[in-house]
């Protein structure tokens, strides 16, 4: 043993001590009398370089229906949250921010949407701004559902395509929906080939942030400052006069304006302002919705020289908390009353003006399109700059209005955010058979191979729902875990007629989150620690079984599955289990039938730990572990999941996934099973191109027939990869 391979073998060992006195909840693959994790391993040729096919490009699997694809409609779901819209100088160009589903981009106007996350460390975008000088280059600010160190600030310089992460923050920017980037157009420098200067209002990092300020970028949003006087007016709204570079600020605190770059304010609003907007056609002009504490009256209060003097004019409105004013003709505006009913609702009132406020109109909002629910949201807006009657809004989906904000229509094309929920597997009998459960939306359900599906309405709730893990039986029946909140236990639910009708099996799975079947059997089939052998009708709990993963697909017969911390093996279809090896807290398991060799991936889908790996370990014909498992060589740690090809297990995937880290290098591929890896998914500068799919995978499983990689990615919706050129096939 050489001396790197001894010090590799001596800090492993040190690592397995240390973690020996932890319990499950680590996620590491345990040592015991029946194996101790080895990284002796053979290294990879020196020489290896990545192998890249003309397919391998991600292809998005939408929620479609078949009717949908009749009409030519490609899909897009949406689901996550959206939380800001901005439309370039171009008039085409579109970003889309959500809570925790990453950034996405139109060039059509908002009719079709694409991922454009490649460089974005954060889960979620908000605050998109494009640089009036030079549309290429945009500033958003990183968001998630906590505060995080990944949700600072990003450029682009190649329109949102990728992203630089240029300053280091933790705020939380959750459901963020505030103006608090601006650019100042007035500060052209040529060298940069945009704006010099810019402004965040940082959103706090706690709720006691003494670094809550209004922050200043003299280098084209390179590097920021500080403006260590600005606390007071900071955590709002930004915005810079074209003509002037008088920077506006606003908070719940009222309306601010300074001349000297931030560095002092004059107050020109005491009251509470909700929202705040400003268009570069009427560069003097400042529109905000304000709530007046003396009189508890809401007003959309205009100024037409910069916050000198102010019309104000009453509405007739609960919460006015977010109003777009159109840079075409300002007397058109859209707004959303954020009005909650006493069931703690938001109806979702949008309203629009083509009179400058003097009166409004109720809009109406057509979701015929859309695959999931139409459920209430606060609704965000963005104006076309070039034409007068197009608004954009993030109404649960994405909308559009051309009639000026009276009428909106789902225009939500190629926006794939659903979040798959729990792992699944390809019925093994019939590759076209393929259900995933989702965390908010219910599940869907595919039989030709996820081209179409039907959306699956468990439980009844007309918002949506919680599932989690499941598995087709049959054509015809279909099982899940459905959940009564978000993250709780979960009791099995069956459909008989292919989800025309469901009931509950009024079983409490504490199982894995999982199914499985039998190759040969439509009538065996697995979900959780339960065993079924008349298709579904009854299920009986295992004995030594908590969770079937995978099998031979060879036809050998063997189950693999998880229990107490042991792989398990079952040769007489689930009836019986044997332990292979001890393996805490294991996250997936393939095997290849070629070599023999079981893979342990050992992780969580859920936080923020990454340091998890896939072991390996050679079986006889007995299915006995022969020696000791070995870690695999992937360059990226944190891979939580692992599948094979079950045409030719030596194709293999792993996959990494985390809720707080974008821009993992998620997916990667083996065609020698295991011993040299590719990355898959996209990273910055890698001169690869297409969509960015395949981020945060939490399940990935092959399509037998098609030998195409499925992943269901938390929050990022399935996507798709094509299988390898033939040649690996014969």
């Amino acid at each position: 043993m050489n001396s790197k391979r001894i010090i590799s073998f001596i800090l492993s060992v040190a690592m397995l001590f240390c973690l020996s006195a932890c319990d499950e909840k680590d996620n590491t693959v345990s040592s015991s009398d029946a194996s101790v994790a080895d990284t002796d391993t053979s290294s990879a040729p020196e020489e290896f370089k990545p192998t890249y096919f003309d397919t391998d490009v991600w292809r998005a699997v939408p929620l479609v229906t078949q009717d949908m694809l009749d009409r030519g409609i490609e899909g897009g779901e949406g689901c996550q949250a959206i939380i800001y819209v901005a439309f370039a100088p171009d008039g085409k160009t579109v970003l889309m921010g959500t809570d925790v589903g990453g950034v996405y981009k139109s060039v059509d106007a908002g009719e079709s949407y694409y991922p454009v996350s490649v460089g974005l460390k954060s889960a979620g975008a908000v605050g998109m701004v494009f640089d009036p000088n030079n549309q290429k280059r945009v500033l958003l600010a990183g968001a998630n559902s906590g505060h995080h160190e990944a949700n600072g600030i990003y450029l682009s310089e190649d329109t949102g395509e990728t992203w630089e992460y240029v300053y280091t923050s933790r705020a939380k920017n959750y459901r963020n929906h505030k103006s608090q980037l601006a650019w100042d157009e007035s500060s052209y420098d040529e060298s940069i080939g945009g704006s010099k200067i810019a402004y965040w209002s940082k959103d706090k990092e706690s709720d006691n942030d003494a670094s809550c300020l209004i922050y200043r970028s003299e280098t084209g949003g390179k590097s920021w400052q500080p403006i260590k006087t600005s606390g007071k007016y900071a955590d709002g709204y930004v915005y810079v006069n074209k003509n002037t570079g008088a920077l506006a600020a606003a908070n719940d605190n009222g309306l601010y304006i300074s001349n000297d770059k931030g560095e002092t304010f004059e107050t020109v609003l005491n009251d509470r302002v909700l929202s705040l907007d400003y268009v570069r056609t009427e560069p003097n002009s400042l529109y905000a919705t304000i709530y007046r504490e003396k009189d508890q009256c809401h007003y959309l209060a205009v100024s037409k020289n910069f916050g000198k003097s102010w019309y104000y004019t009453p509405l007739n409105m609960s919460m006015p908390t977010y109003m777009r004013v159109s840079p075409v003709n300002t007397n058109r505006m859209v707004l959303m009353d954020d009005t909650i009913t006493s069931q703690g609702k938001y109806p979702g009132y949008v309203y629009s003006t083509s009179d400058g406020g003097k009166t409004w109109t109720m809009a109406t909002r057509n979701a015929t399109n859309s695959s999931v629910p139409a459920n209430s949201d606060n609704v965000k807006f963005a104006w076309s700059p070039t034409e007068e009657k197009t608004v954009l809004a993030s109404w649960c989906f994405m909308c559009k209005s051309t009639d000026g904000g009276i009428n909106f229509d789902w225009s939500n094309n190629g926006y794939n955010g659903i979040c798959p929920a729990g792992m699944t597997n390809f019925n093994v009998n019939n590759s076209d058979l393929i259900y995933y459960a989702s965390q908010d939306y219910n599940g869907a359900y595919s039989k030709d191979g996820g081209r179409s599906w039907k959306y699956m309405r468990w439980d009844g709730k007309g918002w949506g729902g919680w599932t989690y893990g499941g598995y087709v039986i049959n054509e015809n029946t279909v099982v899940t875990g459905v959940a009564s909140r978000m993250f709780g236990e979960i009791t099995m639910w069956i459909t008989y007629d292919g989800g025309e009708t469901f009931q509950s099996l009024d079983l409490k799975v504490n199982g894995s989150r999982i199914g499985c079947g039998v190759i040969g059997s439509d009538k065996i089939a697995f979900f959780g620690e339960y065993r079924t052998d008349d298709g579904g009708h009854t299920w009986k709990q295992m004995d030594g079984c908590s969770g079937v993963y995978t099998l031979d697909y060879s036809g050998s017969g063997a189950l693999f599955g998880v229990s107490n911390g042991m792989v398990v093996v079952s040769t007489d279809e689930g009836i019986t289990w044997k332990k292979i090896v001890a393996a805490n807290g294991v996250s997936d398991i393939a095997y290849n039938y070629k070599t023999k060799e079981l893979f342990i991936a050992s992780g969580t889908n859920t936080y923020d730990n990454l340091d998890y790996k896939i072991y390996k370990g050679k079986l006889d014909d007995n299915f006995e572990l022969l020696g000791y498992l070995k870690p695999l060589e992937i360059e990226q740690i944190g891979t939580n999941n692992v599948c094979v090809d079950p045409r030719n297990p030596d194709i293999m995937y792993a996959g990494c996934s985390s809720n707080y880290y974008f821009d993992l290098k998620a997916v990667w591929r083996s065609l020698d099973g295991g011993k040299n890896w590719t990355l898959l998914t996209r990273q910055k500068d890698d001169g690869r191109e297409g969509p960015d799919g395949g981020k945060k995978p939490i399940c990935m499983r092959v399509n037998a027939k098609t030998g195409e990689l499925f992943t269901f990615n938390g929050c990022r919706g399935v996507w798709k990869m094509p299988a390898p050129p033939d040649k690996y096939y014969s």
